[in-house]
């Protein structure tokens, strides 16, 4: 299923003007809050589209923008406009890169999440939310015929995540869920199921409707080189005394 520039604008507009994008956007600025909580830098960058900028206010880094191909309505104070596969930002200058469902509406998200690694610092942090196959909204992506967003999405397996992350030397440091409560676009009955929350916290916590998966970027260590000598040099014996001289010993 090809996704693309009109792709980001519908999921855009479901944020904006449905009531389950409104709740989707709650529940995950109340689980970022508390899971960067303790996490401090300079720079944070969130790559989707504009209206997720209020995902940003979930952290104290001061630095804060948003990078994505659409053109915002609303204003946004620190905003970049560029490609999702060639990202304009300068290799390990982010301390922060939150991407939530970006990549189940591209046509190649390894190479995103390829290029969202490469803008981040060494012992800096990826922040990545999707939805989850394995629960009520993977069943209801099912057992939907019309595939609007989100249902149009291609909802990849965290464990998937969890393997490219490892494979660009990241550390996978947190996993959790939200989202227990069904897609239910009808605001009083989902009030009434909310109570499915807790339940699934409890009970169900790798089975709620998004997943969000806090990875670390690992620092390369310095390897020394050890230098290997090409010319032999038994004819040579090294001098112990303090002036250091080289003396060659008497054939």
């Amino acid at each position: 299923m090809a996704h693309g520039y009109h792709t980001l604008q519908h999921w855009n507009q479901w944020l904006t003007h449905q009531f389950l994008g409104d709740s989707l956007l709650t529940a995950e600025a109340n689980q970022l809050s508390s899971m960067l909580a303790n996490h401090y830098g300079k720079q944070a960058v969130l790559i989707g589209v504009p209206h997720q900028a209020q995902l940003l206010k979930a952290t104290s880094i001061p630095c804060q923008s948003v990078l994505s191909p659409l053109s915002p309505r609303e204003k946004i104070s620190h905003y970049i406009e560029g490609d999702f596969y060639e990202l304009p930002i300068q290799p390990g200058s982010v301390d922060l890169v939150l991407i939530p469902h970006t990549l189940e509406f591209v046509d190649n998200p390894r190479q995103l999440l390829a290029e969202a690694c490469r803008i981040v610092k060494p012992e800096g942090l990826m922040m990545i939310c999707g939805f989850n196959p394995y629960s009520v909204w993977g069943v209801k992506k099912i057992i939907t015929k019309r595939k609007k967003i989100p249902w149009s999405g291609n909802f990849i397996q965290p464990r998937d995540i969890k393997n490219w992350l490892r494979l660009a030397d990241f550390i996978v440091e947190k996993q959790t869920s939200v989202l227990f409560t069904p897609p239910v676009n009808y605001p009083p009955l989902y009030k009434r199921l909310h109570v499915l929350e807790q339940i699934g916290n409890r009970c169900f916590s790798l089975f709620g409707g998004v997943y969000m998966i806090l990875a670390r970027a690992k620092v390369v260590p310095l390897t020394p080189i050890r230098l290997k000598w090409k010319q032999q040099l038994s004819g040579i014996k090294i001098s112990t005394t303090i002036s250091g001289h080289i003396a060659r010993r008497s054939q």
